[in-house]
């Protein structure tokens, strides 16, 4: 009987120190847990975000994100894999926006709504996108980065090719894709040595500009092409421009992956056509002494060409979701809402970047980022930003225009044959994309 007791008490003084010890495991997990909380957050390798994430990580210590890179011609289908395969992620930032359809529709995407109210988060600041950020009335993302695209310019190469800058046919009401093509000319003959007098990139949105401007929406919502001569336009200018010598061909820009800032460091370009963020890319050219043959303040950009009586430019903003397996929501909206508010819009600024949200900080911001008071007018002006293919059919528009645009350089299709091949492989994405 005595040993019997004795064995109980043994037991009970195991069962005991076993319950003291997971206690103070327990405990020693939570003291490692304390601090801020950690969300991953994926994006892709741009220069002008990296002080973005570090610029918050150093202004609380709430919420730590842990970033994590994708290459930037890898990220639209790297993002697809990582949200179809179930990778661990709070958020993501979305490169190729018509994708937002695709990725809600699958269920990879948590509404903000609530937590913006929750916050405070004022989303009638970034109203001019909202149509950009949501789908059946739910906002799916925070923009932090405005949309518009502009001509950038090298001072240098004009002064040499005796010609006047872009700007000057934008005062005169003059800066049309005919006037455009003029130019890039001109600069080619002053210049020989001159590459290129312009350079346009090879994604479908860049080489179908003139009717982006023109806002059609190639596949309405009934399912029903959408299309006129601007973009016949478009195919006709590109092609112009590459069999007189004064755009790099696609095929090239392709094959020898050149990307868009290289020829306007390089010097090798009178002008390029591309999106807000390009001052941010500058900045990072300057900085690594990438600039050949100028300085920081011999560049500058204005309005693109455009064949609308009123003019217009385009483009999607910048945004970022927050995913919706995350059991981190509230902290991943939180650096979302600090980027795409007046603090995150001033760092945006700061790195040569268009934010959503506009202050006079950030207009004082912009006005030392940029290299003169024209680059700042025009950046900053009031204009009309068209949507580019923001609808369902949007990704899948962009890329069959893309492969027309690629079958049209390397033959001697019609107009007519043209037209009739858009149709039909507008058609075909319509029937596939129900």
């Amino acid at each position: 009987m005595l040993k019997k007791h004795v064995l109980l008490m043994l037991l009970f003084f195991i069962c005991t120190a076993a319950l003291i010890a997971g206690g103070g495991a327990e405990k020693a997990a939570e003291d490692v847990e304390e601090g801020p909380t950690r969300v991953i957050f994926y994006l892709w390798d741009d220069p002008a975000y990296p002080p973005i994430i570090d610029a918050f990580n150093n202004s609380q210590d709430e919420v730590f994100v842990d970033a994590k890179w994708v290459s930037l011609n890898e990220y639209e289908a790297q993002i697809s894999t990582l949200l179809a395969g179930g990778a661990e992620m709070d958020g993501y930032m979305q490169k190729r926006s018509t994708d937002i359809f695709a990725h809600y529709n699958n269920g990879y995407i948590a509404p903000v709504d609530e937590l913006a109210a929750e916050f405070g988060f004022d989303l009638g600041e970034v109203a001019d996108y909202r149509d950009a950020i949501s789908i059946d009335g739910n906002t799916l993302a925070i923009p932090f980065r405005g949309a518009s695209w502009y001509c950038y310019y090298n001072k240098v190469i004009f002064e040499k090719a005796g010609i006047p800058t872009p700007d000057t046919y934008v005062e005169k009401g003059e800066w049309t894709w005919d006037k455009f093509i003029e130019v890039s000319a001109q600069l080619k003959e002053a210049l020989p040595e001159l590459p290129y007098g312009s350079f346009m990139y090879t994604w479908g949105s860049a080489n179908v500009i003139p009717t982006l401007q023109n806002g059609i929406q190639f596949i309405d919502a009934n399912g029903k092409v959408d299309i006129n001569d601007s973009l016949i336009n478009s195919y006709l200018y590109r092609k112009e421009l590459e069999e007189r010598g004064l755009i790099m061909p696609l095929t090239e820009t392709k094959v020898t992956k050149t990307h868009y800032s290289k020829p306007f460091y390089n010097g090798e370009t009178g002008m390029l056509l591309i999106g807000s963020w390009f001052p941010g890319h500058m900045l990072s050219g300057r900085d690594d002494g990438l600039l050949e043959g100028y300085e920081w303040g011999d560049y500058s950009l204005t309005r693109l060409p455009c064949d609308e009586a009123t003019y217009r430019t385009f483009g999607n903003p910048t945004f970022s979701h927050i995913h919706s397996k995350s059991d981190k929501k509230e902290a991943m909206f939180k650096f979302l809402a600090w980027m795409g508010g007046p603090e995150g819009a001033k760092i945006v600024a700061g790195n040569g970047l268009l934010p959503a949200y506009i202050t006079d900080e950030v207009k004082a911001e912009l006005s030392r980022i940029l290299p003169d008071e024209t680059a700042v007018k025009y950046y900053t002006e009031a204009k009309t930003v068209n949507p580019q293919f923001y609808n369902k059919y949007g990704s899948a528009v962009e890329s069959e225009l893309a492969a027309v645009m690629e079958e049209y350089l390397a033959s001697d299709m019609s107009v007519a044959e043209l037209r009739a091949l858009l149709v039909k492989r507008l058609e075909q994405v319509a029937k596939q994309i129900q």
